[in-house]
């Protein structure tokens, strides 16, 4: 397995703003604040609702394993039901109101409504069919309601995945495209309000360490296409280096700033060094090898962020 990662949100934190500042700085900086927490807000509405919701998916795998999607279910000895749907009535109702409010992200937007509407259609009918399997009624009237709700069933479920496989993955894609381009955005633009408000020192270059450590882990592909952009890995590798310079630079003018993130930052860089070497030759294509070094990038990456939370007690 190349990766398996859930879309989630890594926040940054925000710093409080120096008492120093001037009115209309500061002003310009309680702004830039606002709509760094909105920002988060609303990615974090969009990305909860997108990982609950992969259950749906999920639980229509599970009734495919013992009906025949053009017969129906037949055999009331081998009634297996469906998987039960998390409820996302709160989730649904977050991600829809966080579709009316700003900043506008028009690309991500559209396809967070789609998936809404996607999704809501299909859900009820799972419902439906997971109460009447739960509760062993098909023992009662020999599957009759169980082949009505195949009726109905079938087509949303195969509208389901077929929207899934054209638009709920493209959506799903385009979702987490965006998003980590709006993560991007947001983090350069803390990275510099930290710069303006501290300078750089702690706070900058471990800030500046995850971003430049993140984008080499979202480089990684998924099953789909399991094909790096070599050229655009070298050069994040090649800013992670610098990245890292920079941070053993710094900690020679103040040796006890982020001791505990020493080891993690060369562990990366080495990690990140080993992956890139490793699909150059390959062209990206993970299919052919580097599968064993992803997953060490991976688990770099991930003693990395415990690293820097901790460095950052």
């Amino acid at each position: 397995m190349i990766r398996t990662l859930l879309l989630s949100i890594a926040l940054l934190s925000t710093v409080p703003m120096a008492a120093a500042q001037a009115p209309d700085a500061a002003r310009r900086q309680q702004t830039d604040d606002a709509a760094l927490e909105t920002i988060n807000a609303k990615m974090n509405a969009y990305v909860a609702l997108m990982n609950r919701t992969l259950r749906a998916s999920e639980s229509i795998e599970r009734y495919k394993s013992w009906v025949d999607m053009e017969k129906g279910p037949v055999n009331k000895n081998r009634a297996f039901g469906v998987y039960e749907l998390y409820d996302v009535t709160d989730l649904i109702a977050e991600a829809s109101e966080a579709l009316g409010q700003g900043p506008k992200l028009p690309d991500l937007d559209s396809s967070m409504k789609a998936y809404i509407e996607a999704y809501s259609g299909l859900a009820p009918i799972i419902d439906e069919a997971n109460t009447y399997y739960e509760r062993k009624d098909y023992l009662d009237d020999n599957l009759a309601r169980g082949k009505q709700i195949h009726a109905r069933l079938a087509p949303a479920a195969k509208a389901f995945l077929a929207a899934r496989a054209k638009a709920f993955l493209a959506a799903r894609a385009k979702v987490e495209q965006d998003f980590q381009a709006e993560r991007a955005n947001l983090a350069m633009r803390e990275l510099a309000a930290i710069e303006q408000r501290e300078g750089r020192k702690a706070h900058w270059h471990r800030t500046h360490l995850m971003i430049t450590a993140r984008r080499i882990v979202d480089r990684l592909p998924d099953s789909d296409d399991p094909t790096v952009d070599v050229a655009a890995l070298d050069a994040d590798v090649t800013a992670l280096v610098n990245a890292s310079a920079g941070f053993e630079d710094y900690r020679k003018s103040d040796p006890d700033a982020l001791k505990s993130l020493q080891g993690g930052v060369r562990s990366f860089v080495a990690a990140a060094r080993e992956f890139r070497d490793t699909i150059k030759p390959l062209k990206g294509d993970l299919r052919r090898g580097g599968g064993q070094q992803a997953q060490a990038l991976v688990n770099a990456y991930n003693a990395l962020v415990g690293s820097a939370n901790n460095a950052a007690d």
